[in-house]
């Protein structure tokens, strides 16, 4: 990883922390949302709204709740981290404190998984121990080969996920390295969600005729 050292450190620390020593290094994005200082608060936006002067304007971190719950078309998100964060809106915020809510309410997680990776723990099981551990419904997804494995990963996580995953597929597979872009704090999966083992449910009982 070619983090700061201060920015390694403060992750030894608290999670407000680390924020805070993000934000002074002049880290300004995580997933769709942008956040900037204004004054003594921060306005936090969706990266594609930045500039513009029409938004509706929320004063309360709570509201992120709401603002991650539906696309711009309504329809509600399962995944927080999908490639669909609505438009149209800016949250005025008053402090890091707020900041640090609001940011886990849009992105549920992400700085705790980013401060344990800049800590180099082990966060992510191997797909195939996910898959083994399943039980009822979900046991057959054990029966999937690597292969169909990548192939839902490239077909269903790839595209409508923002998340870099860090789970190999294989139990002896080197963990993906997570691509460092610029200012930006990293959203990461740590485990398998429940739609790539439903789809991994569907592909093996498909293969088996069932």
């Amino acid at each position: 990883m070619n983090y700061s050292s201060t920015l390694t450190s403060a992750a030894s620390s608290t999670l407000r922390d680390l924020l805070a020593t993000a934000v002074a290094e002049g880290y300004h994005k995580i997933g769709q949302a942008v956040f900037q200082a204004k004054g003594e608060g921060f306005l936090i936006c969706h990266a594609d709204d930045a500039g513009r002067g029409d938004l509706e304007i929320f004063q309360n971190p709570h509201d992120a709740a709401a603002i991650a719950l539906y696309d711009d078309a309504g329809a509600y998100r399962p995944l927080k981290t999908a490639p669909n964060l609505k438009h149209g809106w800016a949250l005025r915020i008053a402090s890091l404190a707020e900041l640090h809510l609001a940011l886990n309410l849009l992105y549920p997680a992400a700085l705790a998984n980013w401060r344990s990776l800049l800590r180099g723990e082990k966060i992510a099981s191997p797909l195939r121990q996910t898959v083994n551990r399943q039980t009822g419904m979900y046991r057959v997804t054990g029966l999937i080969t690597d292969e169909e494995a990548q192939g839902i990963v490239d077909s269903l996580c790839s595209p409508g996920c923002l998340r870099c995953i860090q789970w190999p597929i294989p139990v002896e597979g080197t963990p993906p390295v997570v691509p460092i872009k610029e200012k930006e704090i990293p959203l990461l999966c740590i485990d398998a969600c429940s739609l790539l083992i439903g789809e991994a449910r569907r592909v093996v009982k498909s293969r088996l005729g069932k």
